[in-house]
């Protein structure tokens, strides 16, 4: 049976390599529906103590889907109650256990396929294209300790394959979008990452001091979300500092800063930002969450997400004048009756442009 499952596998591999594309390691397959299709990318592991492994992400074609991640091993029999590590070019690993972020279950050409929830897949994607080697250590109750490298050169670029295969290109729901780093403003520069490691000493310091859990090198997990931090020039030799202090299932949480190299001591500005809720009114507030920047607008945007689904939640926009940022528009909407999109939340405040 399981020969025959593969051999069924391999012929529908085979029907669809007319919509399949290759970057690197990395394989796109789509399929062929008129209006939406599903994609799929992949890449095999180029070492393993499994019989074999592969690393998929997945996407339906339909609106609104998430991406979603599974790690594929060859093994006989079923692997009880995994736990995996994931580390990029050995460095700090992020810990998933059995429960709400990673599910185990048969696959459809045998072996176990390791399939993370949607959150836990939205924080690994924008790590993954960070570095060349994905190392994943997987141990599951009487076994073996498994293993597994990929490569991940070609990531980026299958992943702007499935947007456009999926008319998602330049979409805020695009894969790029939600991973980042092939956007027209970090090619052109305005906008870059900043690990960890980059930061600049005195900005990393304030981060330990604010006691953010993602920069605490104590913390066993998701330590890596420090690396979804970035930079934007400003103009007038001002860069707006977006670090990452916390993240959820559903936010991750940014403290930002304006760094002005004129002054000699307060280099970096902790900024503050306007925030509304419905029960509470206008309060003043130090971090936002899902933040980003667009230079070509000088518009910075966040969206605090009430649940995953993001029926609900708050939704602001601020425009750079040169010196400070201003608010053009806020929306919000705390009830989460699975109804509403964030760009349709009322508006609670709306500015001249």
């Amino acid at each position: 049976m399981r020969r025959l499952l593969a051999s069924l596998a391999l012929i529908a591999a085979a029907c669809a390599a007319a919509n399949a594309a290759q970057f690197e390691g990395w394989g796109v397959s789509c399929g062929t529906g008129v209006k939406v299709v599903d994609c799929r990318m992949e890449t095999a592991a180029v070492k393993t103590t499994a019989n074999a492994a592969r690393l998929v992400a997945q996407r339906a074609g339909a609106p609104e889907t998430a991406p979603r991640l599974v790690l594929a091993v060859d093994v006989e029999g079923a692997l009880n109650r995994p736990r995996v590590a994931l580390a990029v070019d050995g460095g700090p690993p992020i810990r998933f256990a059995s429960g709400a972020d990673l599910a185990s279950a048969p696959g459809a050409a045998g072996g176990v396929e390791l399939r993370f929830s949607d959150a836990a897949t939205r924080k690994l994607l924008p790590f993954l294209r960070r570095g060349k080697v994905l190392t994943a250590e997987i141990v599951a109750e009487d076994r073996r300790d498994l293993s597994a490298d990929f490569a991940l050169p070609g990531f980026a670029s299958a992943l702007a394959e499935v947007d456009r295969a999926q008319g998602r290109v330049d979409r805020p729901d695009a894969l790029v979008a939600l991973v980042g780093g092939d956007t027209p403003a970090v090619r052109s520069g305005q906008v870059r990452d900043v690990s960890r490691e980059h930061a600049p000493p005195a900005l990393r310091q304030i981060m330990v001091d604010r006691d953010c859990p993602v920069w605490d090198r104590n913390e066993t997990d998701a330590s890596f979300l420090a690396e979804e931090s970035f930079a934007a020039d400003l103009g007038g030799g001002l860069t707006l500092w977006a670090m990452v202090c916390a993240s959820g299932a559903t936010n991750v949480d940014f403290a930002l800063f304006l760094e002005d190299p004129s002054r000699a001591a307060g280099r970096f500005e902790p900024l503050l930002f306007a925030a509304f809720l419905e029960s509470v009114g206008w309060t003043g507030v130090d971090v936002l969450s899902n933040v980003a920047y667009d230079p070509a607008k000088k518009e910075l945007t966040a969206f605090d997400r009430g649940r995953a689904q993001g029926d609900c939640g708050q939704v602001g926009s601020w425009e750079w004048g040169g010196a400070a940022f201003r608010m053009v528009e806020y929306r919000s909407k705390e009830e989460c009756d699975g109804v509403g999109e964030p760009g349709k939340f009322p508006i609670v405040f709306r500015g001249e442009r």
